[in-house]
């Protein structure tokens, strides 16, 4: 009898256990997000999985923005429909996407900047010489690769800066361009209407406006996408 209670003590642990087992990772980029359920393609591959959001946790989801490296946590079978039980994205990638401009006091109308997009692409504000194209993630938290073609002075060339995030006294976001006394503020979400450089030829803003590089500089190796 004792016996007997021991195997079915035995079976329910068992059980137990198999039910709490740690949750399976799936690691890659986001291709599409709503308010129930992220997209993810995979990192090593082109597979692509949806996954449920409704019991998830989304403490560190950073918006569950387009092209963001994602970690998804989940149990069970992966496959379309996987219940996540937390969704992690970078939060460099989340703090970089959005306007960033430099002021200009005197001449407000003047004032430059930049449109970081999701996806990799970038957009130069109110400026007919230092085009903005695109940008990376880099190793080291807080810092991104910006990318872009000089036209002024008669020369045309690709260029590459390194930006670092970080907050100043105030608590606003500043991106500043490793190596320059450049640093842009955050703005928010509806504050500056923009439009690409290549249209806005109206501003004619000087490119001493903006410390523009004589070669690209100080490029490094981008972390993936």
């Amino acid at each position: 009898m004792k016996k007997r209670m021991w195997i079915a003590l035995a079976a329910l642990l068992g059980a137990a256990s198999c039910g709490e087992r740690e949750p399976e990772t799936f690691t890659g980029y986001i291709t599409d997000a709503t308010m129930n359920q992220v997209t993810v393609q995979g990192l090593s591959n082109e597979e692509t999985y949806v996954f449920s959001l409704d019991q998830a946790d989304r403490s560190e989801a950073y918006g569950l923005l387009v092209g963001a490296p994602v970690v998804v946590e989940y149990r069970g079978r992966l496959e379309n429909g996987a219940e996540a039980v937390k969704v992690s994205t970078n939060p460099t990638y989340a703090e970089a996407v959005g306007t960033w401009m430099l002021h200009d006091e005197e001449h407000p109308e003047q004032s430059m900047g930049i449109e970081i997009r999701v996806e990799g692409e970038a957009v130069s504000i109110n400026s007919a010489s230092l085009l903005y194209t695109g940008w990376e993630l880099l190793d080291e938290a807080d810092r991104i690769l910006l990318k872009g073609r000089s036209v002024g002075n008669g020369e045309s060339f690709d260029f590459s800066q390194t930006g670092i995030l970080a907050k100043d006294a105030a608590g606003n976001c500043t991106l500043t361009i490793e190596g320059t006394r450049v640093v842009f503020t955050k703005e928010a979400p509806q504050a500056v209407s923009t439009t690409d450089s290549s249209e806005n030829t109206a501003a004619k803003a000087d490119s001493t406006a903006v410390e523009t590089p004589e070669e690209p500089a100080g490029a490094s190796v981008p972390a993936g996408k």
